[in-house]
């Protein structure tokens, strides 16, 4: 038995070799890896969306004075202290300082937390007499809402009132040659400039310009019509404490030289305004002048005066007097101030639950304002120097809607203390309400709440309102005409739509009483991994 060790152990080495196969693996035994299981994913809506209305919000309307159509393309500038705002922010919480409008002819904006105090809007359109606008950032809402409606009215430069001239010479540098001389008149509207040969003319800096095409704008105003006074800049007495200015008569000069703006002379140069038979001035009165820059929104009483000369056989009045610089002035006369505030109320009518626009406009100002309640204060007996308002104040007193339908209409009305009003309307309005139908891109099936979002509506290009949030994604629409068309906008807070933007934008045509108004927005979703799932 022992001497057959040798054999048996060859044989158990062969046999080992043959199962292994000298590393080969004949057999095909492979190992399957496990298969791959692809998570488990769903399209949800973005962490970021905002369902909750804010607090404050302020809907702005930049509007032709005389018929409430949306300016679309106007150009508005937010200033503080003549620098670029940097206290408000647009609905998605940028910061937002300058805005062109789109063709909704509205926008909107939130002041930051804990911003207060007042802006200052610098508007301009082409046709248009450009102006500055105070907004106040403490102003409160009323019961029941969340924005405060503001109206950016501009007059057409060819306006009932106005006058405009332009005179353009060609200079080899900065020194004028001959006189450059621009009137601008028509009935009772009259404004001379007179620049002098020999006058060195320099940019804001105070530094000569290159010479070039010269161009010389003069804006004149006949102000003892009412509709003037809608060109004068706000905070004309941000400063007013005791008294307050009163406007007799303005005039707008503006100069440029190519490119550069001539904002400064070498010596002084004329001016010469005509002022109303009205405005209660003699031969060799003196007249404080205040000037107010359009680059930084801010006026200043200037050192020197404006001489009342002779009457001239109309009645009115040459005022003139000599200035180093070109802006937009005004001579005023001080008057005692209204200390009772300026209160609307609505004696007979019915209001709308839109709630109406209020324009208060005199020769030597204006007021812009809203009322949803049948008695408001516009401005409180503390804000009255402010806005220039003296204790003989009257004014043409204009109620309208949105769609620019007046309701109520006084020439001559005087305003401090209580306005007294009886709407009449003949235009029939309904409620109505839109409903937003939010879904996502990738997967329609998912509806995102959009009870959050911005919507305002305006007919027919007309000024456009603001819809209070009701939840659920629906918005109600107040003081519908029938037959109307309308265009909703729909900002979306923290969220974008399919495509880009933060908007969308519905046209409803022939709206009627029985209408259901949806619109289906569609944003972008976010793809997010199912967690917690065997």
């Amino acid at each position: 038995m022992f001497t057959n060790r040798k054999t048996l152990l060859a044989m158990s080495v062969a046999s080992v070799f043959a199962l292994s196969g000298c590393s080969s693996d004949d057999d095909k035994n492979e190992v399957v890896p496990d298969p791959v299981v692809p998570p488990v994913t769903e399209i949800v809506p973005p962490d970021t969306i905002v369902t909750e209305q804010p607090d404050k919000i302020f809907s702005v309307n930049v509007i032709d004075a005389t018929n409430a159509d949306a300016l679309v393309g106007a150009m508005v500038t937010f200033m503080v202290d003549g620098e670029a705002a940097t206290s408000l922010v647009d609905p998605n919480g940028e910061e937002l300082s300058m805005v062109t409008v789109d063709d909704s002819g509205n926008f909107t904006f939130l002041p930051k937390e804990d911003a207060t105090g007042e802006v200052t809007a610098q508007v301009t359109f082409d046709g248009y007499v450009g102006k500055s606008f105070v907004v106040d950032l403490d102003a409160q809402v009323d019961e029941g809402s969340n924005d405060i409606p503001l109206d950016f009215a501009l007059v057409p430069a060819d306006s009932e009132g106005l006058a405009s001239a332009t005179t353009e010479v060609e200079l080899t540098d900065a020194t004028t040659i001959d006189p450059i001389v621009a009137v601008a008149s028509k009935d009772g509207a009259k404004s001379d400039v007179t620049i002098p040969a020999g006058t060195t003319l320099k940019d804001a800096n105070g530094d000569a310009v290159a010479g070039g095409a010269v161009k010389l704008n003069v804006l004149a105003a006949d102000s003892s019509v009412s509709g003037t006074g809608l060109i004068i800049p706000d905070g004309l007495n941000e400063n007013s404490t005791t008294e307050v200015k009163e406007s007799l008569g303005v005039t707008n000069i503006t100069m440029t030289a190519g490119e550069t703006k001539v904002k400064q002379f070498t010596p002084a140069i004329n001016v010469s305004v005509t002022l109303p038979a009205s405005s209660g001035v003699s031969e060799g009165d003196i007249l404080n002048v205040s000037s107010h820059n359009e680059d930084t929104g801010m006026w200043k009483d200037e050192q020197f005066k404006a001489t009342v000369g002779a009457a001239n056989t109309d009645g009115t009045y040459p005022a003139s007097f000599m200035t180093d610089h070109l802006t937009f002035f005004s001579m005023n006369k001080s008057v005692p101030i209204c200390t009772s505030g300026v209160t609307v109320k609505v004696v007979g009518g019915t209001l709308p639950a839109r709630g109406l626009a209020v324009s208060m406009t005199s020769p030597d100002g204006s007021i812009s304002s809203y009322i949803r309640s049948t008695t408001k204060q516009i401005i409180s007996g503390a804000s009255t120097a402010r806005f220039g308002i003296s204790s003989d104040a009257v004014a043409k007193v204009r109620l309208y809607d949105r769609a620019g339908n007046t309701w109520y209409e006084q020439e001559n009305q005087p305003i401090c203390g209580d306005v007294e009003v009886t709407l009449n309307n003949t235009v029939e309005t309904f409620d109505s309400a839109v409903t937003l139908n939010g879904v996502c891109a990738a997967d329609n099936t998912v509806n995102p709440d959009l009870s959050g979002s911005i919507v305002t509506y305006a007919k027919d290009g007309k000024a456009a309102s603001l819809a209070q949030g009701q939840g659920n994604s629906t918005f109600s629409l107040a003081g519908l005409e029938a037959g109307g068309t309308y265009k909703v906008r729909a900002t979306i807070r923290g969220a974008k739509v399919d495509g880009g933007g933060q908007s969308q934008t519905f046209t409803f045509e022939n709206v009627q009483s029985t209408d259901t108004l949806t619109g289906q927005v569609s944003i972008e979703c976010e793809e997010r991994e199912v967690t917690g799932t065997n």
